[in-house]
């Protein structure tokens, strides 16, 4: 009976998130100016986001107004024309960022439990030069210190000029994203990937870090932990 009590605390802490469903947000509105870093403009408590950017192989820009919700958006150009091998893409040795990617890492606190579910990015075409495709990954170590990853695979993008909102799920890979209790203190490092067209212009607003994360409730922790991450792997397999 104690031991039932206790796994209906952790998934009572699961539930109260800060922000539904929200992790993380980085939405550019309050850059001073085009050399400001890309800090999160909203995170969880119970993560931490390190500032987005794109490797020194692309070439980044500030709007300050125009995007999706009226304001500031990034820009990024020098992506691939073509897809670089994906099997070449994936098999890394250790976490680190992909040349011509954006890319930020982050650090589930410690002491919390929780779930990373997908990523959602704004993303305008600029012109008929711009990539089509894009791609958002996530690589992490396992307890044994080798890479993992998931990724969404290819999505082609909208026509010129529009700004839409892609939802990443991350479908693809070679283990499950830790959960509940392997969720805690975890390092993750999160990648856009995009290609096509001349490798021209790329716009991006509003990169969200989707799912769901809470303190580990007290007393009994251990307990909770193990409870929460038993529960997670319940969820999925009736998915």
């Amino acid at each position: 009976m104690k031991t039932t009590i206790l796994c209906l605390l952790g998934l009572l802490g699961l539930n109260q998130v800060s922000q539904a469903s929200i992790l993380g947000i980085y939405d550019f509105n309050n850059l001073p100016n085009a050399s400001s870093p890309n800090n999160a403009s909203w995170v969880s408590p119970c993560i931490e986001l390190c500032p987005l950017g794109p490797c020194d192989c692309l070439n980044q820009g500030l709007v300050t107004s125009g995007g999706p919700d009226g304001s500031a958006f990034r820009t990024f150009s020098g992506w691939d024309k073509t897809q670089y091998d994906p099997s070449v893409y994936f098999d890394r040795a250790d976490v680190y960022q992909w040349p011509k990617t954006v890319a930020f890492e982050a650090h589930a606190a410690d002491d919390s439990l929780g779930f990373i579910s997908g990523l959602s990015v704004d993303v305008q075409r600029q012109d008929s030069n711009s990539p089509d495709t894009l791609m958002a990954s996530i690589f992490w170590k396992d307890d044994l210190g080798a890479v993992q990853f998931r990724s969404s695979g290819p999505v082609s993008l909208g026509s010129v000029g529009s700004w839409d909102t892609i939802d990443f799920d991350f479908v693809n890979g070679t283990a499950d994203l830790p959960s509940g209790a392997e969720y805690s203190g975890e390092d993750f490092l999160f990648e856009l990937y995009a290609w096509g067209g001349d490798g021209g212009q790329l716009n991006l607003d509003n990169v969200t870090v989707m799912g769901q994360c809470a303190p580990i409730p007290e007393p009994g922790g251990a307990l909770l932990v193990a409870c929460a991450g038993f529960v997670l792997m319940l969820r999925r397999r009736r998915r």
